[in-house]
């Protein structure tokens, strides 16, 4: 083999090597949500935090706040702020708006989403938005004091809705979304709302495999 033909060999080995590498997740990914973002009844030990422990070469922050909605957008400004340089926002948010969901509720889910994907795209030039759609619940197993808090069959039917209402969103704003609305285990619910560390895991799986799915 000539030396031409040894430099173009090369060449096209470098060219996929910087193919696959580019298609690697990697930098500061913000996790914007609520409590099963922060990691409660798990010891903080959320999707996040087992996102992080498994794939060191991506900086996943977790900005979770037990019992945030998408009617508390505004909290997502001074995050944005802060990460002036992240390279990917997750937002997980819906079910704490939906308590005796209806279909107000969840376009009011819609439009605050909306709103957040705007202000991300004003304040922080370039990078990447994910929608995750909140996982369902267990109404079957459901606490007494969550079912007192109305987290009920509207709400299950009311995720549902909106699930299929951030896939649209997603599509019409050109961002990425995953579906997490059927990847949590009935099982694996501690109250019938929040996730065992089994559940958690789950959301992280599901979570990597959509980063690292091919885009369409």
């Amino acid at each position: 083999m000539d030396k031409l033909s040894v430099a173009l060999v090369l060449v096209g080995i470098m060219g996929i090597f910087a193919f696959v590498m580019g298609n690697k997740i990697t930098g500061t990914i913000v996790c914007f949500g609520d409590s099963i973002t922060h990691g409660a009844k798990v010891n903080g030990h959320s999707w996040v935090y087992l996102l992080s422990k498994e794939h060191e070469g991506a900086n996943f922050v977790n900005e979770g706040r037990n019992g945030r909605k998408t009617a508390d957008r505004e909290e997502i400004l001074p995050v944005i702020r802060r990460y002036k340089t992240a390279d990917m926002f997750l937002i997980f948010l819906g079910v704490n708006d939906l308590k005796d969901g209806n279909d107000s509720m969840v376009a009011d889910c819609i439009r605050n989403m909306k709103w957040m994907i705007g202000k991300i795209r004003d304040l922080d030039h370039g990078a990447k938005i994910v929608i995750l759609s909140p996982s369902e619940i267990s109404v079957k197993s459901m606490s007494p004091l969550n079912f007192r808090k109305k987290y009920n069959a509207n709400t299950e039917r009311c995720l549902i809705a909106l699930d299929r209402g951030y896939r649209r969103l997603a599509k019409e704003e050109s961002v990425g979304f995953i579906s997490l609305l059927r990847v949590v285990s009935p099982a694996n619910y501690v109250d019938g709302l929040h996730p065992n560390e089994a559940g958690q895991q789950q959301i992280a799986d599901a979570i990597w495999r959509g980063l690292n799915r091919p885009a369409k």
